[in-house]
């Protein structure tokens, strides 16, 4: 005897057979959805988007239903053809760099988690698991800094999956990698150095300072630990990470952002001239890079060089908007350059990301660290 899911299955196959009409089909993918009966509704949308491929509403069911069945590809797809329709979704948007992210297409996939989070109208839970690969895809693009402070979000709100720990650990020792991506023989030093940073961001100090010695201790020749390590003793213990930068430089000559912190830290201790050569080699070894770009900057402001100190600036700034200190050192140098009304523009900006309206923020640390339906629009 056939079972019930059998005879549904052939019921569903025939009325795909005798559609013959946009319309039909339309009426029959609908019921369907509305049925719970997800393979037949994904296949009678298929089939009605190929004779009206202007209906937006069935490219939005064919990607959420694809999506939530994880057929990744087809939801891409689906998705593709939604923005081109309408491109002021930050939903669709958001699920199409979800999508392209698990068919591994990573580059256009930053490009469109970034243009979903500009929309600013993801509903809470949604804009965090934006974020989470936004902030991954951040990372593995070598934007480390701007990678920390994604994740960072997500680990303020208490998550501790292994990803995120990984994330974590990744952009902590400024390895362009993905979780998924690391070699086993590093795995333990990403998962340590990830469970520090967590901490920080925690405010489990002790905690974070531990795991940070322990990191240390286990992986002294590992690119990246001392410089962590440096940047996270410089919040506190300023002198103490100066020989922690070198010894990242003396085993990793090319990291241009330990060059770059030790340039701001020799500047904080009244050594201009070392400062300046730290700050010129970061800079040209890593162009276009925001924080060698602002360390550069600071270095020649301390130095007396406005102008050239203002470019720097500005260019740290554009690099990276989102990182506060990058515009109150701009609004230092447009103030003594006379600047003041992009001097206030540049405090207003800092006021805004430190989240304080009406305030003016003091810098930080080198490091800062269910779907709607278009039916019901």
């Amino acid at each position: 005897m056939r079972s019930a899911r059998f005879f549904a299955v052939t019921v569903g196959l025939s009325l795909l057979a005798r559609a013959a009409t946009f319309d039909e089909l339309a009426a029959q993918a609908a019921q369907a959805r509305r049925g719970n009966q997800i393979p037949e509704a994904i296949e009678l949308y298929r089939q009605a988007v190929q004779l009206r491929a202007t209906w937006i509403e069935g490219w939005w069911f064919l990607g959420t239903l694809s999506y939530a069945t994880y057929k990744y590809g087809d939801c891409e797809s689906a998705f593709d053809q939604f923005v081109k329709l309408d491109g002021k979704r930050a939903l669709a948007w958001s699920l199409l760099g979800l999508c392209e992210f698990e068919t591994g297409k990573y580059d256009p996939a930053l490009d469109h988690l970034r243009t979903g989070l500009a929309g600013k109208d993801l509903a809470p839970e949604v804009e965090a698991g934006v974020r989470f690969h936004y902030g991954l895809l951040l990372t593995r693009a070598g934007l480390f800094d701007q990678g920390n402070r994604e994740l960072n979000r997500y680990a303020q709100g208490g998550a501790h999956e292994p990803m995120l720990i990984a994330g974590l650990g990744l952009s902590a020792l400024r390895q362009p990698l993905l979780p998924k991506d690391v070699p086993a023989e590093r795995m333990d030093a990403v998962m340590k150095a990830g469970a520090a940073e967590r901490s920080l961001v925690l405010g489990e100090i002790e905690t974070a300072a531990t795991g940070f010695q322990e990191l240390v201790k286990e992986y002294p020749a590992m690119a990246g630990v001392h410089y962590l390590y440096g940047t996270y003793l410089s919040y506190t213990r300023p002198e103490e990470a100066i020989p922690e930068f070198r010894r990242e430089l003396e085993l990793n000559p090319d990291n241009a952002e330990a060059d770059a912190m030790l340039a701001l830290l020799l500047l904080r201790v009244k050594d201009p001239a070392g400062a300046l050569a730290y700050a010129k080699k970061a800079a040209e070894a890593k162009a276009a890079d925001a924080l060698a770009e602002y360390a550069y900057g600071e270095v020649l402001l301390g130095t007396g060089e406005l102008r050239p100190a203002i470019a720097r600036l500005e260019a740290a700034a554009r690099l990276d908007p989102a990182a506060l200190q990058y515009h109150t050192a701009l609004a230092t140098a447009y103030s003594r350059a006379g600047r003041h009304e992009d001097a206030l523009r540049e405090r207003r900006a800092a006021m805004e990301l430190a989240g304080v309206p009406g305030r003016e923020s003091g810098a930080q640390n080198a490091r800062s660290g269910g779907a709607d339906s278009p039916e019901n629009r």
